[in-house]
Parts: C-alpha cells; structure tokens; sequence
C-alpha cells in the first residue's frame, strides 16, 4: 500500500526547494509501497505550481499540490491529514521543505516500524550551517534520543507512521500555536498520552539548510526563550491549567538550576552556551506564567 508524506511549503524556503526536490527524486522507495508527496501551500502560488511541476515531471515519483486558503504551519499540516485520511495508505509522515532528505531515508524508517512494530518513529534532523560554530550550537539544542528509544513526542521535520492509527480519532494541529511553534509537540505528545508507540531512529535523519539569518546568537536565545513559553503551553493544554502552571514552574526553577549548574562547570566543552539556553528556557517558562506571548515565529 501507499505511503503518503506531507511538505508544506514556505516562500521563505524557497531558495531550498530545489535541493529538497532532488533528494526525493533519488530516494529509494520500498517494494509494495509506493511513494506520493503531498504538497500543502498557503494561497495559489503559480511560482510553487510550476517550479515543482518543472522538477518533478518525467520523474518516478507521484506528487500532489494541496491550495489553502488557511494560514500557518499547524493549518497546514491539519490540511494534510484531512487528505490523508480520505485516501487509503499503509503510513503517512511529515518532512519540512528545507531538508536535504538521504537516498536511504524512506527504507530505513519502514524497516524500523515494521521491525519494532511501532505506531509512530521520528528521527534526528542534522544542521548544514555556513559557519561551523553554529552547526555546533544546533547540537546542543536538538534531542539527545539513542537508537530504538521510547520518546514521547517527535516533530514534523522528520516522521513516519501508520496511518490508521489517525483514521479513527480527530486530533488535529493547535492552531493557536501558530506564532510559537511547538504544535507538533503538543499533536504527538497527545498521540503518546493515547498509550501509541512513538520511538527514536537514529539511522534515519534529514538534513535542515538552515537560513542564514538563524547563523547568531541572537537567533538561539529568542528560540530558547520560545521554547519555554511554548513548553508551558504545552502542559496546560495537556494536564489543565491548574496542574499545568505547577508544572511550568517547577520546570521553569529545574531549567534555572541546570543553568548555574552548567556555568559552574562551562570550562568544560559546549557547557557555557548550553547554560545560557537553558536559561533562557527558564525564564520562557517563568514570564509565560505572567502572560508573556512571542508575537511571530522564532
């Protein structure tokens, strides 16, 4: 049966496209699963239309355009699995339109699911950054999952799963997440709390051209800081807002004692910049309880 991958696509990411479109021309596709990409895009954009058609054409790969009027990410991929559950399929995913997808990425997360008998497997997303420094700073922020571990969430950039296992529930993407980011946190974290199965391939990456404006300092300490705000969303969505502030807190003072315990030791490798992040994510956390809310996605 098929397997369908949702993208949706930005004009910022643009200038990626068509990277993105060539490693899926050369993926290597399962035997008995054939691949479709569904594009999902805000309004019609002729530019999008014609460029992927142009790349795509000829080529042994099948492909859909999806038109929204609908703004924002979480619509976006909500759009995805509407279609995705009016046509049948064996799994369903998500990739982003910067990546750089490897020839061996769809293959080795089917032989994953199939061999872990898994509902839902995510797996890591690689930075290439112009400057080293930077790549090395992606590092310390990305999730730190060993191979075949449980996890409770995995994110959009990089995830494959059956596809029956939505067919049956109505989750959706939070749209009030829009601005923050984090929707797909919340949607597997939900899936998770459902008792399914989500685990870690590490095998499996994608390759994230990361926009030159990201390469500062700056960039890191407001997505942080975006983190904590996002985090406390999180937990009040999940467990209410009672229990769900109790938690930001505590987690907001676990962040701010990671922080000093990280300053304490910063001579060693990598541990002064993780402090500042895990600063930053406390007070995300702490100025969330006060009503603080980033006004565009970071």
């Amino acid at each position: 049966m098929k397997i369908l991958i949702g993208v949706c696509l930005s004009k910022k990411n643009f200038k990626f496209l068509n990277k993105f479109l060539n490693s899926l021309i050369k993926l290597e596709v399962p035997i008995n699963h054939p691949l479709k990409i569904v594009f999902i895009v805000e309004k019609k954009n002729h530019i999008f239309e014609n460029y992927i058609s142009k790349i795509l054409k000829g080529k042994k790969i099948d492909f859909k355009i999806l038109f929204t009027n609908r703004n924002g990410i979480p619509q976006l991929r909500n759009i995805f699995l509407e279609y995705q559950k009016k046509n049948v399929s064996k799994y369903s995913g998500f990739l982003d339109d910067d990546c750089i997808v490897p020839i061996k990425w769809l293959k080795n997360m089917v032989k994953f699911i199939e061999k872990n008998n898994c509902d839902i497997v995510g797996g890591p997303q690689l930075h290439m950054t112009k400057n080293k420094f930077y790549e090395k700073l992606f590092k310390i922020i990305e999730p730190k999952n060993t191979h075949g571990k449980k996890v409770d969430w995995v994110a959009t950039n990089n995830v494959i799963f059956k596809s029956k296992i939505l067919k049956r529930m109505d989750l959706v993407f939070d749209i009030n997440l829009k601005n923050i980011g984090g929707s797909d946190q919340l949607f597997f974290k939900k899936l998770h709390l459902k008792n399914l199965d989500l685990k870690w391939n590490l095998n499996s990456f994608v390759i994230e051209n990361v926009q030159i404006e990201r390469e500062n300092l700056k960039w890191f300490l407001k997505r942080n800081l975006r983190y904590g705000y996002s985090g406390n969303y999180i937990d009040k969505n999940i467990y209410g807002s009672q229990v769900g502030s109790f938690l930001n807190f505590s987690k907001g003072c676990y962040l701010f004692f990671l922080s000093i315990f990280f300053m304490i030791i910063f001579f060693l490798n990598d541990n002064f910049y993780r402090s500042i992040f895990y600063f930053c994510r406390s007070i995300g956390r702490f100025s969330s309880l006060i009503g603080y809310k980033p006004n565009k996605y970071i």
